[in-house]
């Protein structure tokens, strides 16, 4: 191990409950994005963290969540970016969580708090790790950009435009990506991509207020004009009947493939969280995994109709709608989809049905051999003395495309999340020792990066 990178380790061990602390702090303080709740506290405190650092941050309005900037000059002329976000998902059901979502309570060596698996902890890892850097040798082995959005978790509305309109303070050598996963006894995670994201509503509605059920003999359902809708869009077999939507997909590749033999996936582990006998279509091995991160999707998250309160309500809806998330791969571009989509529906006689655009977010997969992606393996290779687990993709999806896909800029993804860390739900959760792992990483990496050849 190099004797400076060991100093700043050193320190790191020294001073971890100092940076506990710091996330514990953070996660204290609300930051949800689909309503607003304490974003604007949450980004001054990022921004005072960043003044700490001395790294001249700015805060930049978007017309929605504020995105803070900031820079480092180090030794070297290569210029590392962090890309996280401070946004958090809301804390409902409030009744399922075991302690006080926003209190940051360790019970057994873990953290419980919202927002401390996804992006928090990122989010302070790259500042802890700037910070012992400077605080052992003064100067930080390489250029350093923090790029922290409030947006993530409402589909970064604004990132592009954000992009675009500065394309000077995006540039660098290589992204750390928001988030990553680091199973317990697991071996380290490293993942170069994301699928893409189409999120629609779609409406159907026959009547102005709902009738009297006695009326279904008559007149028409719109819960079941909705369903007729939904049945033509997906056979039983997992194939998307939209014309056109397979369209454009590159055939996956030897080294895509190759990359499944690192995969840390266990299917029996996963069964028993997700409380299934066995995964769709009775599927395992490399069949499973090639879906789960090289195929798309087509996802109903829910449908809205009639009554649904207890006891009986004998109701013909007038109105019912559903959303729908489909999950994209490279060559699928989401306003293509949402056009097909369209297209699919007045076709099959639903001209009538609404289609309501939320979100959208290409796919984007880096490459594995880029000198940024071989430092981030490197670091994990010295750091944890065994082999970590490459994913090419993730099966979900992050805004990664905005600042990688027009100036092909690599990204990796690593982190202290888990399957099990209930992040978006009740209960998220992070293992303060695998927290601290995720420090010493992002101090290897800049190492790395700051010496390769």
């Amino acid at each position: 191990m190099d004797e400076r990178l060991q100093q700043v380790l050193d320190y790191i061990e020294e001073h971890k409950e100092e940076y506990v602390e710091l996330l514990r702090r953070f996660c204290r303080q609300p930051s949800v994005a689909a309503t607003g709740e304490g974003i604007r506290e949450m980004a001054g405190m990022v921004y005072e963290e960043l003044e700490k650092l001395n790294a001249g941050p700015e805060m930049i309005e978007t017309g929605g969540s504020p995105f803070i900037y900031a820079q480092i000059k180090g030794d070297v002329d290569r210029t590392f970016g962090f890309y996280d976000h401070y946004d958090v998902q809301p804390v409902d059901p409030i009744n399922e969580w075991i302690v006080d979502p926003y209190s940051a309570e360790i019970i057994d060596g873990v953290i419980y708090a919202r927002g401390v698996a996804d992006n928090k902890d990122g989010l302070v890892t790259r500042l802890c790790a700037v910070d012992a850097w400077q605080k052992v040798h003064g100067k930080l082995p390489l250029n350093v950009k923090f790029l922290f959005e409030g947006e993530e978790e409402i589909g970064s509305p604004h990132l592009v435009s954000f992009a675009k309109a500065h394309p000077d303070m995006i540039q660098c050598d290589g992204y750390v990506w928001e988030g990553g996963n680091r199973e317990p006894g697991g071996p380290a995670e490293i993942t170069m991509g994301v699928k893409g994201l189409l999120y629609v509503e779609l409406h159907a509605k026959v009547s102005e207020k709902d009738a009297h059920s006695m009326n279904a003999a008559i007149m028409p359902s719109a819960t079941w004009r909705l369903v007729w809708a939904l049945n033509t869009l997906k056979d039983q077999e997992g194939n998307i009947l939209i014309d056109g939507f397979y369209d454009g997909i590159p055939p996956i590749s030897q080294a895509e493939m190759e990359a499944l033999k690192t995969d840390v996936f266990s299917e029996e582990a996963s069964k028993e969280i997700l409380g299934i006998d066995e995964f769709l279509y009775g599927m395992t091995g490399d069949d499973l995994l090639t879906h789960l991160y090289y195929k798309p999707t087509c996802n109903i998250c829910g449908i809205t109709a009639g009554y649904q309160g207890e006891g009986s309500k004998t109701v013909l809806p007038g109105k019912a709608s559903c959303k729908i998330d489909f999950r994209l791969v490279p060559g699928q571009d989401p306003q293509r989809i949402l056009g097909l989509l369209r297209a699919h529906l007045d076709k099959h006689g639903f001209s009538d049905i609404e289609v309501k655009c939320n979100s959208g977010c290409p796919a984007h997969r880096s490459d594995p051999e880029a000198p940024f992606c071989k430092a981030v393996i490197r670091s994990m290779e010295k750091l944890f003395n065994e082999q970590p687990c490459i994913q090419c993709t993730s099966g979900g999806t992050s805004p990664m495309y905005a600042f990688c896909a027009d100036t092909n800029i690599p990204a990796a993804m690593f982190g202290a999340s888990s399957e099990t860390a209930n992040i978006h739900a009740p209960n998220e959760h992070l293992a303060v020792d695998a927290f601290i792992d995720m420090i010493r990483v992002t101090a290897t990496v800049m190492h790395e990066f700051a010496v390769q050849e």
